[in-house]
């Protein structure tokens, strides 16, 4: 993978995606002091470094809504710029991995030192996720409702919302509790909450019913108890009006948290994830899960349209965050840009139940800019 740097800059004859703009067309995209400038044809190549993406793919840099990046004080936190560059990734988001008392150690010691852009969603529990099976609201004595919205509000421009983990292993014998406080905290903020499930109290109906549009069930496929198919391997009609109300529903890859044989018989039957997220940590980096462009291909090969693809890990986690400046091409916005491969042949791909399948497309970043450089 190339990496660009210049004031101005022409991306000449790729395909260009832009789900926010409703683009998908053949076409350059000039960038000019780390802002999209213009997006069209044959633009004008005077003064600019010009390369040729003929036969490539032209995206929004990606965002990856669903990681834990807190290095150096959790046991599964990555550093962003290991493995975003390579990803085609411009923007990551924590997922809970840090809370209210490490919150200014994650923006001195993750966030300012990073190129890459770094969000974070707040864990409702004071503990964080400093190891992956850290039960962290076994006692509703680690969440201070308070505490997590006055940290949150100091640090708006970090913070994009509240995770909750709602797997039996991590609540103990608090039900739903741990979820009714992540809403109320997160209500107060108008910020989205998100939830992890697989194994949960109780139906995803029955969690989806406290959730309000904007709120986010990620690990949709997870392929565990009371997940999104009834017996007959249909989507449970709760499931599908709660994402018609609004509910998010976010992949989540994860070590534990995709199955193949769930995704393809939702996506047989219409029900496509809003979101394409990794869930990428120190376990999983070196597989199954790898990065988002292998997540990507996942679903892609899976029966999901391309451009569905790229709304997903673009504009779509843009507008879920509140950062409608992120995810787009479009003329003055940050550019953050994507080039991608579509490659033909024969590669192998491994859910997280170790059902491997050889699929016929791979999609592979070639080159990355962030804010008009990297």
């Amino acid at each position: 993978m190339e990496m660009s740097t210049g004031s101005s800059l022409l991306l000449k004859g790729g395909t260009v995606i832009d789900p926010a703009q409703s683009l998908h067309a053949v076409g350059d995209v000039a960038v000019r002091d780390g802002y999209i400038a213009a997006v069209g044809t044959d633009l004008p190549v005077e003064g600019a470094t010009t390369i040729d993406v003929t036969g490539q793919y032209v995206f929004p840099g990606l965002i990856d809504l669903h990681t834990h990046i807190c290095w150096g004080f959790t046991d599964i936190g990555l550093v962003p710029d290991d493995v975003c560059p390579q990803a085609g990734v411009t923007t990551i988001v924590d997922a809970g991995s840090s809370s209210w008392p490490s919150m200014g150690s994650f923006r001195r010691h993750v966030a300012e030192p990073s190129k890459t852009g770094v969000l974070g969603f707040s864990n409702i529990s004071l503990i964080g996720i400093p190891t992956a099976g850290t039960p962290e609201c076994e006692s509703l004595k680690f969440i201070n409702v308070d505490r997590t919205v006055a940290s949150i509000a100091d640090n708006r421009d970090l913070m994009v919302g509240v995770k909750v983990r709602l797997g039996l292993r991590f609540i103990g014998n608090n039900g739903l509790d741990p979820l009714r406080l992540a809403v109320e905290a997160a209500a107060q903020l108008n910020l989205p909450v998100m939830v992890h499930v697989g194994n949960t109290p109780c139906s995803l109906g029955g969690i989806m019913d406290l959730l309000r549009p904007g709120d986010i069930i990620t690990h949709t496929y997870h392929g565990h108890g009371h997940g999104i198919l009834d017996d007959h391997r249909a989507v449970w009609p709760e499931v599908i009006e709660g994402q018609k109300r609004g509910i998010v529903m976010d992949v989540g890859h994860g070590a534990g948290s995709f199955k193949f044989d769930v995704a393809q018989a939702a996506f047989e039957r219409g029900f496509f994830p809003d979101v394409i997220s990794t869930d990428l940590y120190t376990s999983n980096v070196h597989g199954p899960v790898f990065d988002l462009p292998t997540t990507m291909s996942k679903m892609l090969n899976l029966g999901m349209p391309i451009d569905n693809v790229v709304a997903s890990t673009t504009s779509i986690p843009a507008r879920v965050i509140g950062r409608p400046d992120l995810g787009t091409l479009r003329v003055g916005a940050f550019a953050d840009i994507a080039v991608f491969e579509l490659q033909e042949g024969k590669f192998e791909f491994q859910d997280s139940h170790r059902d491997v399948r050889v699929f016929p497309r791979r999609l592979m970043c070639t080159r990355i800019l962030r804010d008009g450089r990297m």
